[in-house]
């Protein structure tokens, strides 16, 4: 065992590994862009119309998001 692995350079098989992580991070990354691509391309038009048309910053949006919860209690509470 000790004759195969002074055969092998170490930075050698760092490399490969590196490589091949990167190939496989790739190929994820690709998968899940192309899945994703129509909702992304869905959500960029949205924000855009808000901006554009009503004037409406994405921080703004932002904003809402973040306070979506006391939003819809506020919704649903019995009128008094």
């Amino acid at each position: 065992m000790d004759n195969f692995s002074g055969l092998i350079d170490a930075q050698l098989i760092l490399l490969v590994g590196a490589i091949a992580t990167v190939v496989l991070v790739s190929r994820l990354a690709f998968r899940l862009f192309s899945q994703e691509s129509k909702t992304l391309l869905a959500l960029v038009t949205v924000l855009l119309v808000l901006e554009f048309i009503f004037g409406i910053s994405p921080r703004e949006v932002w904003f809402e998001i973040s306070h979506l919860p006391q939003a819809i209690a506020r919704l649903t509470q019995p009128l008094a």
